[in-house]
């Protein structure tokens, strides 16, 4: 019965998402196949692999409660529009903890903005980063840079890597991305 239920929930959640925004819903569709793909060639356990499938596909669920207008905004967005987007990752925590997710989960969907240097949303540095919100962080990150984006064109899978990993060890985990660069070069 549990397992109905969540993925009652699940299945409600993304088709919110999708009703949201297009752009969005299709990029966690990506994140969370991608983050499928790379905790299974990590050879993570079969529990955090589907936490981290699940969790790439609702890690911007909080964008819920940000105005659809700054969502959908083309072109880059004002220092008011951009503090108000930053709370998505507050507004998705609150919102699959009033659901009773696993903490696992909920942490991923709260800091997966943070950097290992302590420069994200809240400031959180290496070690006090969850292990799931590294490997979002850096899948987001990837899927972000190879597709348009409202506010610029896509990369190449080749210039994307290259971006990430020259912030390797001061935005993303330094050995998440040599696995992560090693999974792409293997992937395409």
């Amino acid at each position: 019965m549990i397992k109905e239920r969540s993925t009652f929930v699940t299945n409600e959640l993304v088709e919110l998402l999708r009703q949201l925004d297009h752009d969005t819903f299709l990029h966690g569709m990506r994140v969370g196949e991608l983050s499928y793909k790379f905790s299974r060639y990590l050879d993570l356990t079969l529990r955090q692999t589907n936490q981290l499938h699940f969790i790439g596909y609702v890690h911007d669920i909080g964008k819920l409660k940000i105005p659809n207008s700054i969502v959908t905004k083309r072109g880059p967005l004002t220092d008011f529009e951009w503090n108000l987007m930053k709370n998505h990752t507050i507004y998705g925590h609150d919102l699959l903890k009033n659901l009773s997710y696993h903490n696992d989960i909920l942490n991923a969907v709260r800091y997966h903005h943070e950097n290992i240097d302590g420069t994200g949303y809240e400031g959180l540095y290496s070690n006090e980063i969850d292990f799931n919100s590294k490997i979002i962080r850096i899948v987001d990150s990837f899927d972000a840079l190879t597709h348009d984006r409202s506010y610029r064109k896509k990369c190449s899978i080749e210039i994307s890597l290259k971006k990430i990993q020259k912030l390797s060890g001061t935005v993303y985990d330094q050995d998440l991305i040599k696995e992560f660069t090693k999974f792409i070069c293997k992937l395409y």
